[in-house]
């Protein structure tokens, strides 16, 4: 519950932080559909979102909840939280960026629309490059000709140390261990 409250509170400050930057420098770097630098200042706002987006989710999973899997939520967390509130910005657009002329709010929505893919995308990426903080450098790459511990399956049987499935222990060779089954 603590974490999803703080990754909702983050989307919120990204969300926050992007409608701020865009208010205050949005009519400079959005130029309008059918301008020669239309598409170079769209993929140079995409690459500063892209390079935020991996700054954040590797302080999520690295730094402030690092456990797999958290930075995914933050996307998600973020992706809705943005989107719930970019639906009352573009709603209100006028009031919200009053220097933006028609072709750059259209610039804005079609910046939003690709920013929010990413804002799905990236974190997952980080999540699953990033490897876990408890894992040492020999559990990271087994030794050649060992099987890797993940490839392995899992043999342990059910609570009390009992395999519950004979027929599986028959063909793995193996008798089962503890007493009879209840039948």
């Amino acid at each position: 519950m603590r974490q999803g409250l703080l990754l909702t509170g983050l989307g919120i400050a990204v969300w926050a932080a992007a409608t701020l930057f865009f208010r205050l420098f949005g009519h400079w770097v959005l130029a309008k559909p059918g301008e020669s630098y239309f598409g170079a200042s769209l993929f140079l706002l995409w690459l500063l979102t892209l390079l935020v987006l991996i700054g954040l989710a590797l302080l999520v999973r690295l730094k402030w909840f690092p456990s797999r899997g958290s930075a995914v939520k933050f996307g998600f967390i973020a992706a809705a939280v943005g989107l719930l509130l970019d639906t009352f910005t573009v709603w209100q657009r006028d009031m919200v960026f009053p220097a933006f002329s028609a072709g750059q709010h259209h610039a804005f929505t079609v910046w939003m629309t690709f920013g929010y893919a990413l804002v799905l995308l990236v974190p997952a990426a980080v999540d699953g490059i990033v490897r876990n903080k408890a894992a040492s450098p020999a559990q990271a790459a087994p030794e050649p000709g060992k099987p890797d511990a993940a490839s392995e399956p899992d043999v342990s049987g059910a609570l009390d140390g009992a395999q519950t499935d004979p027929p599986a222990a028959a063909a793995e060779g193996t008798k089962p261990k503890g007493g009879p089954l209840p039948g």
